[in-house]
């Protein structure tokens, strides 16, 4: 975690000034835990100064390692691309599994950030929160131009409705599911702010509530769907034929 809390917290990136502490931490848990112990970090600007990092994490009991690949600085996801190349240093240079961090916008990615960095898996965290569906093949407007996909038969209302049922079978805190509708709702709501308005002055949610919001976002004519990869648009486009 890059953010202020985190530097107020003496926790997450703002530990990478403390890597003395960080061993320790590891050491102690590796030495004390019946469990395997894992860790995520943030690069250094500095490749020698991410590789020595890693190694020194391994060193004290790390058995799974996720590297973002991103400094604490470069926080906007969206306008700042993640350094596969650096991950991929780091996966030749430590022994244990390596999970690549940053750059997954839709499932392709996926596969080409595990064929460039040789990790054994990736993670996905903003655009997963954004569209849940993303490991099945679906994308968001943003990351869909035009005659490489065409609109699928999912949106994120629907996502948000399944997500809700989950919270009622598998109760979780209400900032949980206030955060995460956002994320699934966010451009539903720039649609119309008046319906983000009334779900942000809501001190206490309940399903009920909730439920209501996505009706009424339908009842407006809101209808922003999930893409998929046109494959016959691909398939024309490699005959040399216009998609």
């Amino acid at each position: 975690c890059p953010q202020r809390i985190a530097r107020r917290g003496n926790y997450g990136a703002f530990l990478m000034d403390k890597l003395p502490l960080v061993k320790s931490l590891v050491e102690k848990l590796s030495q004390n835990l019946t469990v395997p112990v894992s860790c995520k970090i943030r690069i250094f600007p500095d490749l020698h100064d991410t590789i020595n990092y890693a190694k020194m994490l391994e060193e004290a009991g790390c058995s799974l390692l996720a590297v973002h690949g991103r400094t604490r600085d470069e926080k906007d996801g969206k306008k700042i691309r993640a350094n596969w190349q650096i991950i991929k240093a780091v996966r030749e240079a430590v022994r244990i599994p390596v999970i690549a961090n940053g750059n997954i916008r839709y499932v392709e990615d996926a596969w080409q950030c595990l064929e460039e960095t040789g990790t054994e898996g990736v993670l996905s965290a903003e655009a997963l929160l954004e569209n849940p569906a993303l490991f099945a093949g679906y994308r968001t407007p943003e990351w869909a131009p035009p005659g490489v996909c065409r609109e699928g038969d999912l949106d994120q209302a629907e996502l948000a409705v399944e997500y809700l049922r989950m919270c009622e079978k598998y109760p979780v805190p209400w900032r949980m599911v206030r955060s995460h509708v956002h994320k699934l709702l966010g451009e539903w709501f720039r649609v119309h702010p008046s319906v983000r308005e009334d779900f942000n002055s809501q001190y206490k949610l309940t399903f009920e509530f909730l439920y209501g919001l996505v009706d009424r976002l339908r009842e407006l004519g809101v209808k922003i769907p999930l893409h998929v990869k046109d494959n016959d648009s691909i398939e024309m486009s490699a005959n040399g034929n216009s998609a």
